[in-house]
C-alpha cells in the first residue's frame, strides 16, 4: 500500500481551480503525479464539486461552511467553533498521512502546525509561493519554496526546518505546446479574434492590478504605434479587470483609458482548460511586473508554447531566464521604453524571436515539465519521512 499524502490548500478556492489559481493548480497537477504515495486533497468546498470524491488518483475532501455559520462565527463573532484547521485535524486522524503537506499560507497554518506537532501525529511541511511576514518561530519537518528568490528571502527569517527544498513550478507540456507544432490550431484560434495573417501580436496574461506593472505594456504600445503602422502590430491584455470600486478597479479603469486610440484589446479571464489555446494568440509575450514575483505560471506557460519571454529582471525569473537566450530582459531604468525596444527587435528579426523561443521550450522540457517536479516531490517526502 502506497503511503498517503495530505495537502492542505488554504480556505480560498477549490482544488482543481474554476480559475486562475496558481497555488491550487500546483496542488492538483503535482497531486495527480504521484506515484509512490497517496495523495489525499483538503480544501474549500465549491458549488460546482462534491464535498468529496474520487478522481484523476486523488481523494478529494471539500470543507464546506453553511451560510448560518459563516455568518455567526467566521464574520460576526469570530468564534470559529470548529475552524477549517480544525476539521483538518480531525481528517488527519480518519486518514493517518504521513505527511501534511500545507500550501502558501503561514498565518493560517501556523496554528495547525502547533498542534500537528504538539500530538505528534504526523511530519509537517509548509510549502509557500509568495513573501510572508514570519512574526515567530516557525518549526516544521520541512520547508519548501516554489524559486531560489523566494528561499532566499525566507533564510533570514525565524524558520527551522530539518529539510528545506526549492520545488519549482511546472507545466502541462502536454497541453501547451509550441506553436510552431500547431499551425492549423493556433490559425483557427487567432481568427476568432480578428488577428490577420499578417499581424504580429504582444501578449499579456494575468490580473489587471497595479503589481503586475500593465501600464508599462499599454506605453509601449504607445510607444510602438508611434513608429510602426496600426494593423501591424496588436496588443492582448488577457485577464480580469476588477469592476466596483477601490484601488484594483481604479487601476483597471485607468489601464482601459491609456489604452484608448490604441492596438490593444483587453479581454476577460478564462478558465484553466483553456488557457493553453489562449498563448498561441501571441507572437511574444510580455511579463512586465512591478514586483519580485517569486515563480510567475505565465512566464511558464508562454515559454512552453515557444513564446519568446520578454520581462523585467526580477524575482525567480531570475533562476532560469538567460538574457539574449531563452528570454530578453528589459532596461530597468525605463521599462515601457524597454519593452517596447525589445518588442521591435523581435518583431524584426525573425532568427532571434525563433531561437529565444526555441530555446525557452527546451528550458521548460529539460527543467519544468509537471513529471520533473512530480518526482522532486516524492524525492522529498522520502527524505523526510
Amino acid at each position: 500500500m502506497p503511503k498517503k499524502i495530505l495537502m492542505a490548500a488554504a480556505p480560498v478556492h477549490p482544488v482543481p481551480p474554476l480559475k486562475g489559481a496558481a497555488v491550487e493548480m500546483w496542488i492538483y497537477e503535482v497531486s495527480k503525479r504521484l506515484v509512490g504515495y497517496e495523495p489525499h486533497v483538503v480544501c474549500l468546498a465549491d458549488e460546482f464539486y462534491p464535498d468529496t470524491e474520487y478522481k484523476d488518483g486523488i481523494f478529494f475532501h471539500r470543507i464546506r461552511f453553511g451560510r448560518i455559520y459563516r455568518r455567526l462565527f467566521q464574520k460576526l463573532t469570530r468564534l470559529d467553533p470548529f475552524s477549517y484547521n480544525d476539521r483538518i485535524i480531525e481528517l488527519i486522524k480518519e486518514i493517518s498521512p504521513e505527511i501534511i503537506h500545507m500550501h502558501n499560507s503561514i498565518k493560517r497554518f501556523t496554528p495547525l502546525i502547533k498542534a500537528v506537532r504538539a500530538a505528534g501525529l504526523i511530519k509537517t511541511m509548509l510549502h509557500v509561493q509568495n513573501e510572508f511576514p514570519v512574526d515567530e518561530l516557525l518549526e516544521l519537518d520541512a520547508f519548501t519554496g516554489c524559486s531560489q528568490y523566494i528561499m532566499n528571502h525566507y533564510a533570514a527569517k525565524p524558520i527551522e526546518a530539518a529539510h528545506k527544498f526549492c520545488i519549482y513550478n511546472g507545466v502541462d507540456l502536454d497541453r501547451f505546446k509550441d506553436f510552431r507544432e500547431v499551425p492549423d490550431v493556433r490559425d483557427a484560434i487567432r481568427g476568432r479574434f480578428g488577428i490577420k495573417k499578417d499581424d504580429f501580436v504582444v501578449l499579456f496574461v494575468g490580473r489587471v492590478s497595479p503589481e503586475k506593472g500593465v501600464e508599462h505594456f499599454i506605453n509601449s504600445a504607445g510607444i510602438i504605434n508611434k513608429k510602426r503602422r496600426i494593423e501591424d502590430v496588436k496588443f492582448f491584455v488577457i485577464g480580469e479587470i476588477q469592476k466596483g470600486s477601490g484601488d484594483r478597479a481604479d487601476y483597471g479603469r485607468r489601464i482601459v483609458d491609456m489604452a484608448a486610440g490604441l492596438p490593444v484589446t483587453f479581454t476577460d479571464v478564462f478558465t484553466p482548460s483553456r488557457m493553453h489555446l489562449i498563448y498561441l494568440l501571441g507572437d511574444i509575450f510580455v511579463l512586465p511586473s512591478n514586483f519580485d514575483d517569486p515563480f510567475p505560471f505565465v512566464a511558464l506557460e508562454a515559454m512552453a508554447t515557444g513564446l519568446p519571454l520578454v520581462t523585467r529582471k526580477k524575482g525567480g525569473l531570475t533562476d532560469y531566464i538567460i538574457d539574449g537566450v531563452n528570454g530578453l530582459f528589459v532596461d530597468e531604468a525605463d521599462p515601457a521604453a524597454g519593452i517596447a525596444q525589445k518588442i521591435e527587435l523581435l518583431a524584426d528579426n525573425e532568427p532571434l524571436r525563433g531561437s529565444v523561443g526555441r530555446a525557452g521550450r527546451q528550458t521548460i522540457e529539460e527543467r519544468f515539465s509537471w513529471e520533473k517536479i512530480a518526482q522532486e516531490v516524492e524525492n522529498a517526502y522520502n527524505i523526510v519521512i
